[in-house]
């Protein structure tokens, strides 16, 4: 016999790049949404953010390109993914990492 109990979960629903301010949710803004980098984590002993400190960070992709393209290594998927073939012959795919340069130059950001 099968006993439950009520629970109560949280979800993120929502979130805002810390850098550019761009708001993001899974319903209206897809494609952002899947690609933002979140980042959370505490500070160990010796940090140079306080011992037990927590450091926490959201960026939308575009700022993730912005801020650390220069040290990114973007490699082309190495295995075959049938959503990725079912593409084939309509996205280019680079048979080599691409640079930041080559990266998509469409932005979101307003540039100063």
């Amino acid at each position: 016999m099968r006993e439950y109990q009520d629970r109560t979960v949280q979800e993120v629903a929502a979130c805002t790049c810390d850098r550019w301010g761009r708001r993001m949710t899974p319903v209206d803004d897809q494609w952002e949404w899947y690609e933002k980098m979140s980042l959370d984590w505490r500070g160990g002993f010796g940090s140079v953010f306080g011992d037990g400190a927590r450091v926490s960070l959201d960026l939308c992709q575009q700022c993730v390109r912005d801020m650390l393209g220069p040290w990114l290594r973007v490699d082309p998927p190495s295995a075959p993914d049938c959503s990725i073939q079912a593409l084939k012959g309509v996205v280019p795919q680079p048979d080599a990492p691409v640079s930041v340069d080559q990266m998509d130059p469409w932005d979101f950001h307003e540039r100063e």
